[in-house]
């Protein structure tokens, strides 16, 4: 087994949390400038931090069109094996802090896929039943712009960038709202379902089908995940003046992540993955929202495979 610092878990969660860049807005603080001139005092401005939509959704284009490449450490193979990943939108909701509506259209959206039948059932599809009243925050300052639940098979669905773009058709705010414009509650999920690996490893097949169920945020915390120094800037050609924020999950589910491979002896696989699974489950607890691919894992997590 080729040397690593970290198992192939966390290096799949790394891997896949590409980098945006960011923006900043002039926000003048203190009192308005009449009270400003009457009481002596002086107002400030000050650079706030944001991301655009636009940006999160480029920084995915180029795993949506090729895939997104994972090493991995296997046990008897003494070089890395590269996995490759392809993402498709699972689940999004965003929440803005105030109306916002796309020409001629509502400020909440609801949108779901076509499903076959047998496969409606085993992803418990139930639960859909009733959504548009049922999902959102109970917080009276946000409000629902959009929301999605991918329903498709797996292999039916549009590549990532391929699906923002169809919905962005009528939804222009998938590329303008920027992470100012919204509520701490707005998330996406992201589905990662392997397509080949370099060199191909036939004895680990099983383990190598593994995929993966992302939750991240869309209104990161600032200033704490800002790269100042990244090697994968270095490696871009970017100075380092130009500042990104790392898009990482908060949550993740897994699906036949079985064996040593997902689950490393002397590492913290399991703990990571423990806590993961428990911050996507209470998102979606909290949020009420009866995510598909949510179920689907969590369903074959007891049923369909051993960790």
């Amino acid at each position: 087994m080729s040397s690593r610092v970290n198992s192939n878990y966390q290096s799949f969660l790394a891997h896949t949390s590409p980098l945006v860049p960011v923006h900043y807005h002039t926000q003048v603080t203190g009192a308005s400038s009449f009270s400003t001139v009457a009481s002596g005092a002086e107002a400030k401005e000050v650079r706030r931090p944001h991301i655009v939509l636009g940006d999160i959704w480029s920084a995915y284009e180029e795993f949506s069109c090729y895939g997104n490449e994972v090493p991995l450490s296997l046990e008897g193979i003494d070089e890395d094996v590269t996995s490759y990943y392809a993402p498709t939108l699972s689940a999004m909701q965003i929440f803005t802090i105030k109306p916002f509506a796309d020409d001629g259209g509502s400020s909440s959206r609801l949108g779901f896929s076509c499903l076959s039948p047998a496969y409606c059932a085993s992803y418990f599809c139930f639960l859909v039943t009733g959504l548009s009243s049922s999902i959102g925050t109970n917080d009276s300052s946000s409000y629902l712009y959009f929301q999605y639940n991918e329903l498709e098979l797996p292999h039916e669905r549009h590549p990532l960038t391929a699906k923002i773009e169809q919905l962005a058709e009528q939804h222009s705010g998938l590329h303008s709202l920027t992470s100012s414009d919204l509520s701490p509650d707005s998330w996406l999920s992201i589905a990662w379902y392997p397509i080949y690996q370099i060199p191909s490893v036939k004895s680990m097949k099983k383990e190598l089908s593994a995929a993966f169920l992302t939750y991240h945020k869309l209104k990161p915390d600032f200033p704490e995940t800002f790269v100042e120094d990244d090697k994968k800037v270095k490696e871009k050609g970017k100075s380092s003046s130009e500042e990104e924020v790392v898009f990482p999950p908060f949550g993740a589910m897994t699906y036949k992540a079985v064996g040593n491979v997902w689950n490393m002896p002397w590492t913290s696989d399991h703990d990571d993955r423990d806590r993961h699974e428990k911050a996507a489950s209470s998102w979606v607890e909290k949020l009420g929202f009866a995510h598909s691919d949510y179920w689907f894992f969590f369903r074959c997590k007891f049923y369909c495979y051993p960790r």
